[in-house]
């Protein structure tokens, strides 16, 4: 039996077919298992790959929203929407789950989410489902930055406008202040974080109306930035005529002499007596009028009283009796003079030319300097001439004078008046004022200290013009703030760059104040010198603790450009000083007289020219309006259409510079 056992055994040894059904029905399961797991896998991470993108989009939306560093519900709220959009739950057969929205340290946004994928295959062999687990953080990117706030601040800045919560209404100045710090707030907790890692985040702020307040900064900086002798649309005295001194000589006296009856009728002896001997009493004058002296006696040849020939004298009308007639001796001496007018050397005031004229400003630029004017043309001067209102403030006797002070703020360096809206963005050669990296090298390319009360204005043109008296509208005073005289406006001190406190910040915003007209040229010229790299101040930076910096400006106004013939702004005043237009035709304030818009259209080719400028300079520029359009000009000066912005109420302007501040710290992943 066994002996036949084995010889079957051999048998089926020996045979081959069938092998191969036999190998393979035993890989089955393993190569199953393979194919499974392959297919499952691959869903479960084409799963988390989606899962992952959902959960960044959702941080980076949740940190978008964020304000003041709060994790508020809306902030939770947005990172599920943005985190459920781009992965819908069931997605990939995925189980039910709710992202987790939290806030792990300062001016982060982190998601965490949890599921699990069912199995396809897998399941076969007791697996049913895999987990998924992702996680995300989202921040601000923030490396050292630089934002410059040009802030307009001109009358229309006195108005109300709607906060936009209900039926109140704010100054736009107030606006403005909170907006600004809800920049700040924004901007605070990266502030933070920056300071940490030893970069920083400065502000410069730029308060601009039809002129700018720098000239204390700029002298801070060199004292050499500002002119010390700078000419002036002003007045000067002429003293060309010779004062002269009265002199009296007397002539010889004539004396005449006579009786004189008592006129009161008789009297007694001793009131006699005292008639006579009455005291001398002086008459006519005052010399040169002839002066007379007039003297009592007893009679021609004494004084002494002697009643027999004073009182009831032979021949008198009553000779006896207790009353009697009573007479005297009367003397009348006369002196006349002759009357001579030696000059004494000096000259009294004449009348005013009003002219350009050159003052010695260097006393006054200084921060503590004064400056001393005539304020009238009192007093005299030691020789004949003509002198502006310092001189005889300075070498007049008898003058009339008032000291000032210089408020800071600043005429700009010299330009020309070639540009026109077909100027094209190139500066011209001498158009220092849009230079913005120029260090001054000469007056041309410095600054004039502005000095109002030297300013009077007078027919369009450089022509001077003489008057005899220093009230005649021929000449007006600027700071007259009449209407038929001139204007002038100095805004708040500007800031350069510098690392703020918020108390700080709130005390320095409380200083604006709203004054004067809306030059947008001026504003961004000191906006773009304040961010730059270069120039006078040089506080911009490409690199901070090797670190690289970003730099901003935004740029805020309410109103279009305009620009005035007799306003005296930043330069001079246009009908006399003609730096911007260059022709004697501009004598109208009126917006819509046909030479005042071709001035208004010079100021906004400039404007384009600096912002041109700016971005050249690789600052990002921010444009807001508040309650007024933005045209072309205001678009176009923006970096791109998204950062030129229009706000109508107190709340849409903080809600756009919280936007500017978010979108200034571009968001990132940090996990």
């Amino acid at each position: 039996m066994f002996r036949a056992m084995r010889r079957s055994i051999g048998r089926l040894a020996s045979q081959t077919r069938g092998n191969t059904f036999a190998i393979v029905a035993a890989a089955l399961i393993p190569i199953t298992v393979m194919i499974g797991s392959g297919i499952d896998m691959s869903r479960a991470y084409m799963a988390k790959n989606r899962l992952q993108n959902a959960c960044d989009a959702g941080s980076l939306a949740a940190r978008r929203v964020m304000q003041n560093d709060t994790l508020s519900q809306s902030v939770i709220d947005t990172g599920r929407q943005f985190f459920n959009f781009n992965f819908p739950q069931g997605a990939y057969q995925t189980t039910t789950f709710t992202p987790s929205v939290t806030k792990p340290s300062t001016g982060v946004v982190r998601i965490t989410a949890s599921t699990r994928i069912r199995t396809m295959i897998m399941r076969m062999f007791g697996v049913a489902d895999l987990p998924l687990n992702v996680d995300c953080d989202a921040s601000l990117n923030f490396v050292n930055t630089d934002v410059v706030l040009v802030l307009d601040v001109t009358g229309s800045m006195d108005s109300n406008v709607p906060t936009g919560s209900g039926g109140s209404s704010i100054k736009k100045i107030d606006a403005l202040r909170s907006a600004v710090l809800a920049l700040y707030d924004e901007l605070a907790p990266m502030q933070t974080q920056l300071e940490a890692q030893g970069l920083r985040l400065r502000y410069g702020i730029v308060p601009y109306s039809s002129t700018v307040n720098v000239g204390r900064l700029l002298y801070a900086r060199d004292p050499s930035y500002i002119r010390s002798s700078s000419t002036y649309q002003t007045r000067v005295a002429n003293f060309t005529t010779a004062e002269t001194t009265t002199v009296h000589t007397a002539n010889t006296p004539s004396v005449s002499s006579g009786w004189e009856n008592y006129s009161g009728g008789s009297i007694s002896t001793g009131s006699c007596q005292t008639w006579v001997q009455s005291s001398p009493v002086s008459g006519g004058g005052p010399a040169p009028t002839a002066t007379t002296v007039t003297s009592y006696q007893g009679t021609s040849t004494s004084t002494t009283y002697v009643a027999s020939s004073n009182w009831g004298w032979s021949g008198a009308s009553d000779t006896s009796g207790s009353s009697r007639s009573c007479r005297r001796w009367r003397i009348i001496t006369t002196t006349t003079y002759t009357t001579t007018n030696p000059p004494t050397g000096n000259y009294l005031f004449t009348n005013w030319t009003y002219q350009q004229a050159a003052i010695d400003t260097s006393t006054f630029k200084t921060p503590t300097g004064t400056i001393t004017l005539a304020t009238n043309g009192n007093g005299t001067m030691p020789a004949s001439g003509t002198y502006d209102i310092k001189q005889i403030a300075d070498s007049g006797t008898g003058t009339t004078t008032a000291s000032y002070t210089w408020n800071g703020c600043i005429e700009e360096r010299d330009t020309v008046s070639t540009i026109t809206s077909a100027s094209g963005y190139t500066v011209p050669s001498g158009a220092n004022d849009l230079n913005v990296d120029a260090i001054p090298s000469s007056d041309a390319t410095r600054w004039r200290p502005m000095l109002p009360e030297a300013i009077y204005s007078r027919t369009a043109g450089s022509t001077s013009t003489t008057n005899s008296t220093k009230t005649s509208t021929t000449g007006w005073l600027v700071t007259d703030y009449s209407a038929t005289s001139g204007y002038y406006a100095c805004p708040a001190e500007a800031r350069r760059l510098q690392v703020w406190a918020r108390t700080d910040l709130n005390t320095y915003l409380n200083t604006l104040a709203p004054i004067g007209g809306t030059y947008h040229d001026i504003g961004m010229i000191w906006g773009a010198r304040f961010v730059s790299t270069g120039g006078v101040f040089a506080d911009g930076c490409d690199t901070y603790n090797s670190m690289p910096c970003n730099r901003h400006i935004i740029f805020m106004t309410d109103g279009q450009q305009t620009a005035y013939c007799n306003v005296y702004s930043s330069y001079g005043i246009e009908r006399n000083d003609m730096r911007v237009k260059g022709a004697t035709n501009c004598t109208s304030d009126s917006q819509s007289d046909t030479n005042t818009a071709d001035l208004v259209t010079r100021h906004a080719q400039r404007f384009k020219m600096i912002c041109n400028q700016a971005k050249n300079l690789s600052a990002s520029i921010w444009v807001v309006a508040f309650d007024t359009s933005l045209n072309a000009n205001l678009t176009d000066c923006a970096s791109n259409a998204d950062q030129a912005k229009t706000t109508s109420n107190q709340a849409q302007l903080i809600a756009s510079f919280r936007q500017i501040a978010n979108q200034i710290g571009a968001l990132r992943l940090t996990e």
